[in-house]
Formats: structure tokens, sequence, C-alpha cells
């Protein structure tokens, strides 16, 4: 067997010889549904009758039929429905010359079948194949014009693409200028006159390289066009088909797959001999020269970004210097780069490959503007989770893009820091990103090195590690483990080397198709890149992308340190943790930069939560293996800490300050819940209500009366702010209704549970003689020494006092006031509208029956009050210096229960036993825990499928909370406010 550098040379020189052919070449898989479109081309003979032009297509429609009845689906459901009908198109054609062909007649039936099942289980929704919208609609108009009518529940929906394609593209345009309509032509039959669109014919004779418009054209042109049809002979010539009757969907595509594949053996080290290729140089100078800057898949094709920007590329490894004038001035869009104009929607590959291409220029920083641009909105899409390219069916291949040209980014620091000045966000997005991409890719490595046991795909993954190896941030975490994962699926590749001309149908076209070319080329850049040394680097504080501070490090390594420790993640890999460290550091850094000014601060000592909340996030969804989006992290922490904050100034501010005015707090809170249900605010503004600062009279008089109007004031302002953070977030407006007015309820219940708890407080620190005193008609008020006769030293010493007649059960308060003052249900809530806009097929409204909603509420009741009780268990002697109740005061957990008289008592105080107490008190927890885990089986099961990203999402939910219980019972995190 030849070498791995015999086998690039050959490769190269193969791709050499071929662009200089005159037939072009093009390596794609072939497709039916072109080579059906092709199969219908009829021909006038001599004596004047129309004859079948191409049999031999026929018959391989006919041979690759499934006993089903329908065509292959190659990788999508689009792949199906296509081949299926078009196919079936092709059989009713010759029925209407040869009628009463019994074996047709046959096969027409069961494709019809076929294709009847295919559409009706079809969501258009999640299809971005090239064109399927324009061409599916007009298949389906063909065949009800032979008899077929096709009624489907996704017709109305595509009916609606295909106006909006065709409002960016008029048909009135088609025939004066260049578009990617005559990639199409087939779905426009009955729409243009074919006879005005033959000076738009390519000079190889297609239609935009594509055998089924072409087809389509002389099928439909009313003089023969001998140019068009030669074309289509030499695709069955020449093509991936070798005269076996079959063509590819594009054809030839001599500029893609060379480019692609030089540029891929080049990025990974490999020598590419300028001499051996001065073929292809020659070749692309002279396309470029020929389409002002641009290029197109072949010579004289319609130009796009991708293959520009892969062109140029090539060209610059290759010696030249081409401009990027073309590129720039004809794809540059207001927040992206354009694959061609008239796309609906943007390509992230494309623009990750024109990103690439202008970091390749002599002076980058030239190009700031656009390398920001395009920056901003790759990261972004990771950030979001809405990634879906048009191009390629697997996330891994725009991973291995995206990661190499973030590899070119970080080697020009002068760059960089350009960069960061412009979009100074990207300081920390950009390390958040590709470490989220790390985890992500290293958690799917199967157990024989490889990824889907593909080697294509296992080649993109070894790629996008290497480049992620490059990265200085990520050399902070485990290079170990990376060039590990590295080596094994190097040892992959290398046992199953004859696989790797074989491609796989993994690229998209009208089809998904493969490309042997393409998927030797990466199977030879990946065994051939050389592996990052191991060593770590040294920290440079000239860097644009400076490490997070020491301090913010140490710290965040300490409570990394104490997570490992709990139950959920003790059995984690150290790599994982050191990688959600590392960009917790990143998220925390983010956050502070960008801080929310809504309540004051009045808690004492250090804030220990600043790096649980965001380490809590990153370790639990990369031990998921991070299927819940970057932004939905963020927004989180961004809750989490005003839910901290909030449990501060409850406490620490309208706990102490409004003791004997609990009752105008309720109806203050209460009045901004009617005001925020009426209508949205803008801009902070809500019915007349800037920020809170307007109260009604009802409040005026009310503060005349306390005696405290300023103070009041001021809590209306910060609760307004609070609740309209909440209520009018973005993702919340954008929630179902239904979502809202839980969200609403919950926020509401949240605190008024606060000043419930804070009723509880001051009863039973006033039965111990604690913080709270008697005071006239105002009833409970702060006593200013803190503790009352000693009693502060009797607590400290025995913190299982007893909360004498608390009028309701500890199972009542637990699941009541007590979970609801966690803020569990209300974030819960809040969670699952940000979780609501996940794009894909798994998604599922959890409230949308009764079963699931109900199922939905009760995993999150046993959740709160599972967090209640560990939180109460790790606080015990910080709620017993400040007269908190705890869930082991309530008499359940005292052998004997006290009267009154007897609150005082150091004789029953001192019966009770804390380890039993805190022993039963862990065994309810973890009754709750069962209950949790049932429903959320129970829930998963209903949903089934269609859910299965919104319950991975729900277990995020439920882990992150888990883990806060978890961590209290190891040290008590929370915050002193008293």
């Amino acid at each position: 067997m030849e070498t791995v550098h015999d086998q690039i040379q050959s490769l190269i020189t193969k791709l050499s010889v071929q662009c200089s052919a005159n037939h072009g070449f093009g390596f794609m898989s072939p497709s039916i549904y072109d080579t059906a479109w092709v199969s219908m081309v009829r021909k006038p003979n001599n004596a004047g009758e129309d004859e079948w032009l191409f049999p031999e297509c026929f018959e391989f429609i006919l041979a690759s039929q499934l006993p089903s009845g329908a065509w292959e689906s190659y990788a999508s459901h689009v792949d199906g429905i296509l081949n299926t009908s078009a196919s079936l198109l092709a059989l009713r054609k010759r029925l209407e010359i040869c009628p009463g062909n019994l074996d047709w007649e046959t096969r027409s039936k069961r494709a019809e079948i076929a294709l009847r099942e295919l559409l009706d289980k079809w969501d258009a929704d999640l299809s971005d194949q090239v064109g399927f919208e324009m061409l599916i609609i007009q298949l389906v108009s063909l065949l009800e014009g032979r008899g077929i009518v096709l009624e489907f529940p996704q017709l109305n929906a595509l009916k609606i693409l295909r106006n909006a394609k065709l409002k960016r593209l008029p048909l009135s345009s088609v025939c004066n200028a260049p578009s990617t309509l005559y990639h199409c032509l087939e779905g426009l039959i009955g729409h243009i006159d074919f006879e005005q669109v033959r000076h738009r014919r390519d000079a190889n004779g297609s239609m935009m390289g594509s055998p089924s418009s072409t087809a389509a054209y002389l099928m439909h042109s009313s003089v023969w066009d001998d140019e068009a049809e030669a074309y289509l002979r030499n695709v069955l010539k020449y093509g991936t088909g070798n005269g076996n009757g079959s063509v590819p969907s594009a054809w030839p595509t001599r500029i893609f797959e060379t480019t692609w594949a030089i540029t891929t053996l080049a990025e990974s080290g490999v020598e590419i001999d300028s001499i051996e290729t001065c073929k292809v140089g020659d070749f692309l100078q002279k396309a470029m020269s020929e389409q002002e800057g641009t290029l197109g898949f072949d010579i004289g094709s319609f130009p796009d970004a991708d293959d520009t920007a892969k062109g140029i590329m090539t060209l610059r490894i290759l010696g030249e210097s081409p401009g990027f004038d073309g590129l720039i001035e004809m794809f540059e869009a207001e927040e992206h780069f354009r694959t061609y104009h008239g796309e609906r929607n943007p390509s992230f590959s494309a623009n990750c490959n024109v990103l690439t291409c202008l970091l390749t220029a002599e002076d980058p920083t030239l190009y700031i503007s656009q390398i920001a641009k395009i920056t901003r909105f790759l990261t972004t899409q990771v950030y979001q989770d809405g990634v879906i390219d048009k191009w390629h069916r697997k996330e891994l291949y725009w991973m291995m893009l995206l990661t190499r040209a973030f590899e070119v980014l970080s080697s020009n620091e002068e760059l960089l820091r350009k960069l960061v000045d412009l979009v100074p966000d990207l300081r920390e997005d950009i390390p958040m990103v590709t470490i989220h991409l790390l985890i992500r890719i290293l958690k799917y490595q199967l157990a024989d090195g490889s990824w889907e046991q593909l080697c294509e795909v296992t080649s993109y993954a070894i790629l996008a590690l290497i480049s992620l190896a490059r990265l200085p941030w990520i050399q902070q975490i485990d290079l170990g483990e990376i060039t590990a994962a590295i080596a094994r699926g190097k040892s992959f590749l290398l046992s199953k080397r004859t696989q790797w001309a074989k491609g796989h149908y993994l690229w998209i076209e009208k089809v998904t198709y493969a490309s042997d070319v393409l998927s030797e080329a990466y199977c030879l850049a990946a065994v051939s890149a050389p592996v990052p040394p191991v060593a770590l680097p040294l920290e440079s504080e000239a860097s644009a992308f400076t490490f997070p501070g020491k301090k913010m490090r140490v710290m965040m390594k300490k409570t990394a340190e104490l997570i490992a420790r709990t139950p959920l993640l003790s059995n984690t890999e150290p790599y994982v943790l050191r990688a959600a460290e590392m960009q917790a550091c990143y998220a925390l850094a983010a956050l502070q930069r960008r801080p929310l000014s809504i309540f004051p601060r009045t808690a004492k000592g250090e804030d220990k939560y600043l790096c649980i909340i965001p380490l809590a996030f990153t370790a639990c969804a990369a031990v998921q293996g991070c299927g819940v989006s970057l932004s939905v992290l963020r927004e989180m922490m961004v809750l989490s800490i005003l839910n901290f904050l909030a449990d501060e100034y409850m406490e620490g501010v309208i706990e102490k300050g409004f003791v004997g005015n609990l009752g105008e707090v309720r109806n203050l809170i209460q009045q901004v819940f009617v005001n925020n249900s009426e209508a949205p605010c803008t801009n902070g503004t809500s019915n007349g209500i800037v920020n809170g600062e307007e109260l009604s009279l009802a409040e005026e008089h009310s503060h005349e009366r306390s005696g405290d109007r300023a103070s009041l004031h001021d809590v209306n302002k910060v609760i307004r702010k609070f609740v309209s953070h909440i209520l009018h977030h973005p993702t919340a407006l954008s929630a179902p209704r239904s979502y809202q007015t839980r969200l609403a309820f919950e926020l509401e219940t949240f605190l008024l549970a606060h000043l419930a708890h804070a009723e509880d407080n001051h009863r039973f620190g006033h039965q111990y003689g604690g913080l709270y005193s008697t005071n006239g008609e105002n009833g409970l008020t702060a006593n200013g020494s803190g503790m009352l006769n000693g009693d502060k030293a009797k607590s400290q010493g025995n913190p299982i006092m007893q909360y004498v007649e608390p009028k309701r059960t500890f199972y009542n308060w637990v699941r009541s006031t007590s979970a609801d003052h966690t803020s569990c249900p209300f974030s819960f809530v809040f969670f699952n509208c940000l979780i609501h806009a996940f794009p894909g097929p798994e998604n599922a409204d959890i409230y949308a029956s009764a079963k699931t909603a109900y199922l939905t509420e009760d995993l999150c009741r046993h959740l709160a009050s599972l967090c209640r009780m560990y939180n109460d268990w790790g606080s015990l002697r910080r709620d017993a210096d400040e007269c908190n109740l705890n869930s082991v005061n309530f008499p359940e957990f005292h052998s004997t229960p006290l009267l009154p008289s007897q609150s005082t008592g150091k004789e029953e105080c001192a019966k009770v036993d804390e380890k039993r107490v805190k022993s039963e008190l862990l065994w309810i927890a973890e009754y709750e825990r069962r209950g949790l885990q049932t429903s959320l089986a129970l829930l998963e099961e209903e949903l089934g499928s269609r859910g299965k990203r919104t319950v991975d999402a729900l277990k995020l939910f439920v882990n992150v909370t888990d883990l806060y219980g978890q961590i209290y019972v190891l040290k008590d995190v929370g915050t002193r406010t008293k």
C-alpha cells in the first residue's frame, strides 16, 4: 500500500490534471432526483416523432426503486420526497406514451403510496436543501396534472416558503440577470418562457451546472439546444456514474472540490508543490478574471462567497496574491456575508470560510470591520445554539471550520487587539464558545476512537481538536486529554484506510450527496496534521485574550474543588471540570463587566455565590455534553445572581425595616403585578410607571400613616425594576401566553413567600426572645440590641430550637411557603421560556396538555422542596444566629412539642439530638428526590422523542438546582443579612 504522503501527492496530481480537462470533472455521488429528470427528456427524430433521449437513465430509475415503492432517502426526509416524486413523475410520463405496461403501473401505484406516507411525515420547518420549497410544490403540481392529487399537512407552509423565495427573486428578473434560480428551472415550469432563458445558459451547455435544470430547459424549450444535449451526454459519460445511466446533482464541480481539497491539506501542514499544481493556479486565475474576482463551483458558474473564499485561499497557498474586493463587494451584507444574492437564510460554514480567507491577507487589519462582523455573527449563532448549516449535515463540519478560523485569528495579536476594541464582548465570547465546542467534541467520541464510526466525520473532529489545542486558553485546560482523543481518532482512521475515498451522504444540494475526493482529502489531512505539544504556554499579560485575573482563578479553583466533592460531580473526569472552571471564569468576567443595578447591596461578608453560580451551570452543562445553549446558561446565571440579591434585599431590607408594615409591602407587591399584567413595558416603561418611580394615591397615603414614605417609595422602585426585568425579558415576551401567565404567578408567589417567611421568622424569633420584641400597636419590630437576655449564646449552643405551634405542618410549609421562597418555581418557568426557543424537532411544549403540565409542575415542586431541605441542612447554624426559621425547627423534628409558655425552656432545647434531626431531614429530602425522579421519568415517557431536547434541558435545570443543595451540605455559602 502506498504511503500517506504518496496518496496525498496522487490526489493533488489527479485534481491538477482534471482541472485542465476540456470536458470538466466532478466527484459528487449520483442523484436519483436529477437522473429522473434527465430520463424524461424527449427529442424529435428525423420522422418528426419524439423519442426518449436517455433510456439508460430510466433503466437506472427502475433498478433503484425500493421494495417499499419509494426511492432512497440518502440522509434526509427531503431526499426521499424529491427522489420518489421525480421518479414517480418519470413513470407517469412513460405510461402516458405506453399505457398498459403492467410493471410500470404496479411500480407507479407503490410509489404513490410511498410518496403520500413520506409527505404526511414531513416537517418543512426542519428542511433547508437547495430550492426544496420550489421543487416539491412543482412536482406536486405536475403529478396532479397526471391524476395524482397530493394533500399533506405541510402543503400550505411549503407554499408560504416558495412565495417568500419568489418574492426575493421575482420571475420577471430571471431572464434579465444571473440568478440561482437557473440551478432550479424545473421548479419554474409553467411560470416562465424557457425560450427567454437560453442566453443564460453556461458555456458548457448547462443551466448553472444542474442536470435536472438543464433537462427541464430542454423539455420545455420550443427550439432544440444541441449544446444542452451535449452537456447531459458529458455528465452521463464523465460523471461519477461512469456510464451507468445516473447523473449527480451538479456537474462539473472543479473549483469546489479542488479548492476544498487543497486548502484542507495545506491547513493541516501538508506542503503543496506549486509546480505540481500550476494547472490549478492557471485554471483558478482564469476563472476569477472572467468573473470580476469571484468564483462559482465551476468556471463560469454563478458566483458564491464559499467558492470565492476558497479560491482566494487556494491561490494564496500557490503563491499568488488575489484581491478581496470582489468577495467583499458582492457578498457583504449588514450582519454577515451572503453565500449568494437572494438567499433565504445565511450559511454558517460560508461565513467561516470567508473569515478564514480574510485572515490570510498580508494585513488583515485592513478588513477589521468585515472580520468583526463575521466573528460576531458566528459567535452569536453558536451562543444561541442556532447553527443549522445549509451546505452540510454534520455539526462537526462547521465546528472544524470555526475552530480553524479562531486558530488563525488567535495567532495575530495586533488584529486581536483591534477586534476586541471594536467588539469587547468577544474577549469572553470566543473563549467560551471554543471551550463549549471542545467539551461537545470530546463528549461524543466513541470507544473505538471514531465519531459516528465514519472516517470523514472523524477527520472533521480531529482537525477541530488540533485547532482548539493551539488556542492559549484551551491549553490551560488539559492538553493531555485532547491529544489522547486525537491519537485515538487517528488510530481509527489508519485502521480504516481503505474507506477514506468512500464518501458519505453528508453534503447538501437539492438532495444530499457524497464526495469521494473530499472524504479522502479530509482523512489525509487529519492523519497528517501535527499534534500541538502538551507543554503549557506561558501566560502573557500583553495578550488581547488575557486569562481571567489570578484572584478570580484562585477563587474559581477553590469552588471547583468544592463542587467536585458533591455526589453529583464526584465521578466527573478532571478535564471536564477544568474546562467548566475556565469557562466559568470567562462567564463571570462577562457578568461583572455588565452588572444589573436593580438591588442595593445590604449583605455582609464576601459573595461566595459569585463563583458558584457560573460554575454550577458550566459544570452541569459540561457533564451533560453542553446540550443547552450558552445564551440560556448566561441568562440563567444572571437570573441566579438576581435571585441571591433578591433574597438579600427581602431579608436585609424588607424583613428588618418593615416589620410592622409587611401588610403594606404585600399590597405594594400585589399592585405591581396588577400593573404588569395589563401590558408589557418598553424600555422599562409600563402603564405610566417608569421603573416604578410613580406611586398610587393609596400607596402615598399609607406611607404618610406609617411615617416612612421615602423608604417604601424605594422598595416600590426596586420591586418594580426586578419584576419588570423578569416579566418583560425578551424571551419571556416571545414565549406563549400560558408561559407568561405562569411566570407572573410564580414570581408574585416568590415575593409574597418572602413576606410570609419573614412573618414566620418574626414569630419564631419572638418566641425565644431573639431578634424581635413586641412594640406597641405595630406588633413585632426589630430589637436594636439584636438578641435579648443572652439568648444569642443559647441559640449558638443549640441551634435546633422548636417553632412553637406554627399553625401548619412541616409538610405544608415546605411544599408551599418554603418551596416558593427558594425562587426555584419561578426560575423554572423562566428557564422554560428560554428553552422554548430551541430550534429543531426535539423541542416540546411542556404545558401543552394536562398530563405534561401536571407532571412538570409536580417535578418542580419536588425539586423546590428538595432544594429547601438541603439548604436548611447546610445553613442551620447561620439560621439560628439570625433567628431564621429552619425546617428542623418544626415540631415534627422534636420528640416533645412545646407550649407557648415553655418557649424559653433550656431543658427542652437540650433534649434535641442534632445528628438525628439532620439525618431525618436528609431522609425526607431524598424522599422528595424519588418523587422528582418519578415525575421526570414519566414526563420523558409522555413527551417521547419529540421532546428529547426539552427533557435534556430540564435535566440540566434539575442538576444545577440539586447541586446548589449538595454544596450547602458541604459548606454554607449563604450571605449573612442580619
